[in-house]
């Protein structure tokens, strides 16, 4: 690996550990989402970085991918599992990092199982490890809590520009046979729940990203989708972010009309079918015969 790209490769994953811990210190019983994730998104632009995707601030059953709306009054409350989920970048080089925090309480088994099932995978980042083998750590440490790996979440590898690169990083056993290859840079995101173990599009997306350009009706969304590609560089993004420029009812139509045409990719909120807590653990790793995790 070119020492450009380790330099910016460690500085994105810095960047992103210290808005991790900077964001988890806020997550308190009374406070606003809005106010967390848009303190945090701040900080990253303050210590040189940019957004990779919109903070993610999911709650108890919802897995992933849930952000603020404009506006939004969602307020924390005491034992609500919150899983903070930051996205940062370097010139397109990516720190992906999440923690949980249980709201006003010390972390239970729960969240104690996501972080040992992320430290066990971890050291096997080497060239030569199998990606089923890792699969099967992750979900043995779930069975060992007598909890479930969420089977239908995956980590991932990540590339410049691209936050899932192409190769998964499964939380449960499979027979993939890929051997992963040093300085290949992975995002390891173990989910497990008490639940039954598998997540579903819940809810209205806010979390959008660009596909490809349509022809459109609208000046709003000929704005959107060049805002999607020239200021977001065609990564996920908020809608809120959107709306900072473009009227709130412009914005929704605008959007509308993009999703419709399969301009945008849309994120949905990610819901544990069976209602069950999620908690989830993450870090980005250079894959080295001694990894290097750069979200630390």
């Amino acid at each position: 690996m070119e020492k450009e790209i380790f330099d910016k490769l460690k500085k994105a994953g810095k960047i992103a550990a210290e808005a991790r811990e900077y964001g988890a210190k806020m997550i308190k019983p009374g406070a606003f989402t809005l106010d967390i994730v848009e303190a945090v998104e701040r900080k990253i632009i303050q210590l040189g970085g940019k957004l990779a995707c919109p903070v993610n601030f999911s709650i108890n059953d919802i897995a992933a991918h849930w952000t603020p709306q404009l506006n939004d009054k969602t307020e924390i409350k005491e034992n609500d599992f919150v899983k903070l989920d930051i996205g940062t970048h370097v010139d397109g080089y990516i720190g992906d990092t999440a923690v949980t925090i249980k709201a006003g309480v010390e972390k239970d088994s729960l969240i104690i199982c996501s972080e040992k099932m992320l430290t066990e995978a971890l050291k096997m980042f080497k060239p030569g490890t199998t990606i089923g083998e890792i699969g099967e750590k992750i979900q043995n440490v779930a069975k060992e809590f007598k909890l479930n790996p969420v089977r239908n979440l995956t980590g991932h590898s990540l590339g410049q520009f691209d936050l899932h690169a192409g190769a998964v990083i499964p939380n449960i056993k499979t027979d993939d046979k890929y051997q992963l290859r040093e300085d290949e840079v992975y995002a390891c995101e173990p989910f497990c729940t008490p639940g039954n173990g598998f997540v579903k599009d819940s809810g209205i997306a806010q979390i959008f990203r660009w596909i490809k350009d349509v022809p459109t009706r609208g000046q709003e969304a000929r704005k959107v989708l060049e805002m999607s590609k020239n200021e977001f560089l065609r990564l996920p993004f908020a809608k809120r972010w959107i709306q900072q420029s473009i009227s709130p009812i412009r914005a929704e139509l605008a959007i509308k009309e993009l999703t419709n045409a399969k301009a945008l990719y849309q994120y949905f909120p990610l819901r544990e079918i069976s209602n069950g807590m999620v908690s989830q653990s993450e870090h980005t790793i250079i894959v080295k015969e001694k990894p290097i995790i750069t979200t630390l």
